[in-house]
């Protein structure tokens, strides 16, 4: 699928046989899993290849910042599926070629769909004129960088709103209930850590997009974009350490958690030592006159059971009172 937009971000419409020629009013041309023929058509009208997927998945920087053929490419990770607990990475390609904008996306982040929706807002009031895809490149990585934001904001919140629970959990009385929820929160805190982490992977790689784009003439020429360019690598360098703050949080969460679960777990042993060690000296004692001997004279008494049973009941009650001194239980 190939979406066409001029520089005023308005959305034209796409031709209609696989033939034909795109327009050259065009600034942004975004590519959603392009097919052979809708990549021959592009690179057509820009005069340069279009990378294809295998080659937006190397990890070199080599391979993912370069100049050729006076096109720029970049590939960026960039984190999608963060609404969910299995939030993933999506390599996307840019191709800058004259004062076009090209993007190869195999993806949907809900960045590209917020910008495309007010991309004419964006464009059509910008500061400055005929900056074409370069200013087109800058604004959506500046889209990438305030979605990342808000990414790591709800998922702070989120964090701290089970934080409160995890600990509100360890105060209750029922160690069994406390326990299964504490062992479910696991997987929670888990889907958190995931999503943390791939925005950090994201920022990295923004970080690196945003400081080989100071580096094009194109960009340091111009004032605008420059100083764009600054304040984006600003609010990358932020984003990251707040990203390191919130995984620290996680990480202390796990440690609560796992603590509770076993101080929950330690309950119940201390309960059923307690258990073991008051019913201890009646089992002595029943043990003892339960032997088989023939001298045993007290067997032969009235008195001898009830003495028994009596003995058995101090001897558990003892340590009873002892350990509820104690506080144990």
């Amino acid at each position: 699928m190939i979406r066409l937009y001029d520089g005023q971000g308005i959305c034209l419409d796409t031709p209609d046989t696989d033939d034909a020629a795109l327009p050259e009013t065009v600034c942004w041309i975004d590519m959603l899993h392009p097919v052979p023929k809708e990549e021959a058509q592009v690179e057509a009208l820009i005069g340069v290849e279009v990378p294809s997927r295998d080659e937006l998945r190397d990890i070199e920087p080599s391979s993912r910042l370069y100049i050729e053929n006076s096109a720029v490419y970049l590939t960026a990770s960039v984190v999608w599926k963060a609404d969910t607990d299995f939030a993933e990475i999506a390599d996307i390609g840019f191709v800058l070629s004259g004062d076009r904008l090209v993007t190869i996306r195999y993806a949907e982040p809900k960045a590209f769909t917020m910008f495309a929706a007010s991309a004419h807002r964006e464009l059509a009031h910008r500061e400055i004129a005929g900056a074409g895809g370069h200013d087109v490149m800058t604004r959506l990585l500046e889209a990438m960088i305030d979605r990342s934001a808000e990414v790591l904001e709800h998922r702070s919140r989120r964090i701290d709103a089970l934080s409160t629970e995890v600990f509100s959990r360890g105060a209750a009385s029922n160690p069994e209930a406390v326990t299964r929820d504490l062992e479910a929160t696991l997987g929670i805190i888990a889907g958190h850590q995931r999503t943390v982490a791939k925005v950090r992977e994201s920022l990295m790689s923004l970080a690196r997009v945003t400081s080989f784009l100071q580096t094009l003439p194109q960009i340091m020429g111009d004032k605008v974009l420059k100083q764009r360019c600054r304040s984006m690598a600003v609010d990358v360098q932020s984003l990251s350490e707040h990203a390191d703050f919130i995984s620290e949080n996680i990480i202390f969460l796990l440690d609560a958690s796992l603590g509770l679960i076993s101080v929950q777990q330690n309950q119940v042993m201390k309960v059923l030592s307690v258990a073991a060690m008051i019913f201890l000296p009646p089992t002595f004692i029943g043990t003892v006159y339960g032997m088989n001997f023939q001298d045993m004279p007290e067997l032969s008494q009235p008195w001898a059971y009830p003495v028994a049973l009596t003995m058995m009941a101090v001897s558990a009650l003892g340590p009873y009172l002892w350990f509820k001194r104690k506080g144990w239980f």
